[in-house]
């Protein structure tokens, strides 16, 4: 393979991305021995080349100002690995619209005529996700796979809906995009971790900081101070002595409060809404509506409590009751494995 030590900027396109640590993930990962390193982690290989890594990534995929994705091409393969902090089942669409500008910038550059008669080659894509947040994947897992085809409407509710033995129509979509999620909360995959030292160091980090959040410590406190613990410990030792004040200034610049109390609202907004009105069908209409009302300030709550935003916090940011907040967060931490409907029907009893 020919070396190109460059990068490669391409496409300028804008996604929405919700959490703050991602343009860490990103600063630590854009280094290219430090990417290899992941790289031949995730895949068992042990290439030792760093020249070999050219750098792929599409400009300005950003959002509230940062980047939160690093991809490159190695031996023939094409991949994105992004970092995310809330679980989103809609990454293959993102990886699908990704991709297929990567794949058009790569024919441009490299003069491959689509229109030709000889078959083209292609570099291998892979879409791995990082996820760190504190919902739990599925079971606690820790891998699971995001496919596109999940998101298309069902053949069988619409006009494609004919008799398989008799037309030539296939209900099998033409278009698939898998994404490999990778939980990498600390104490998760620990084979893959032992086979990155930076991976399970960012994840110790990472740890750290939401662990002194969630007891009340502000996150520019506890950020710091992880920061320094780190450093005592060896852990990212080099990159966090060299970036100290840069690091903590991403962790506080990137989390936008106002955006995410302003995403949390709206996110939660339909599920209160339409269990009120479930409800609202054997209560009464009026009745469901004012508990879909409470729901949604429960469930944004809960998501805050979720997300390590202390209690006293919550209560100003939302303008809401401090009893309530409390109540809500005592719950939570006496019963880590309660649903929200579980936290509801608690409230309403005492």
């Amino acid at each position: 393979m020919g070396k190109n030590k460059g990068k490669r900027s391409h496409t300028k396109h804008v996604f929405v991305q919700k959490k703050y640590r991602d343009a860490l993930f990103r600063r630590i990962f854009n280094e290219k021995s430090v990417l290899l390193e992941l790289y031949n982690a995730l895949n068992q290989t042990d290439y030792d080349d760093a020249d070999e890594l050219i750098f792929y990534t599409i400009d300005d995929v950003i959002y509230l100002g940062y980047k939160n994705d690093v991809s490159f091409i190695v031996r023939g393969t094409l991949n994105l690995y992004e970092h995310q902090s809330t679980l989103n089942p809609n990454m293959p669409i993102r990886g699908l619209i990704y991709f297929g500008k990567q794949y058009e910038s790569y024919i441009k550059q490299n003069n491959l005529n689509i229109y030709g008669k000889k078959l083209l080659s292609l570099p291998f894509p892979q879409f791995v996700i990082f996820y760190n947040g504190i919902e739990p994947l599925e079971d606690d897992k820790d891998y699971m796979e995001l496919h596109l085809s999940d998101a298309f409407v069902c053949a069988g509710s619409n006009h494609l809906a004919t008799d398989a033995a008799s037309s030539p129509i296939s209900t099998r979509p033409c278009l698939e995009c898998t994404a490999r999620v990778y939980n990498i909360n600390y104490g998760h995959n620990q084979e893959l971790m032992a086979r990155c030292r930076t991976l399970e160091d960012y994840s110790i980090l990472i740890g750290r900081i939401s662990s002194s959040v969630r007891n009340g410590i502000p996150l520019e406190q506890a950020a710091d101070a992880a920061v320094q613990e780190c450093i005592r410990d060896g852990i990212l030792q080099d990159f966090l002595i060299k970036h100290r004040s840069e690091v903590v200034g991403m962790l506080l610049e990137e989390f936008d409060m106002d955006e995410y109390i302003k995403m949390e609202r709206r996110d939660s907004y339909e599920d209160g809404h339409e269990d009120g009105l479930a409800m609202g069908l054997a209560e009464g209409l009026a009745e469901g509506l004012a508990e879909g009302k409470r729901l949604e300030q429960l469930y944004v709550v809960h998501n805050m409590f979720q997300k390590s935003i202390p209690a006293e916090n919550c209560a100003d940011l939302l303008n809401e009751n401090t009893d309530f907040v409390n109540s809500v967060y005592s719950l939570c931490q006496a019963h880590p494995d309660w649903s929200d409907e579980d936290i509801y029907n608690a409230l309403k009893g005492i």
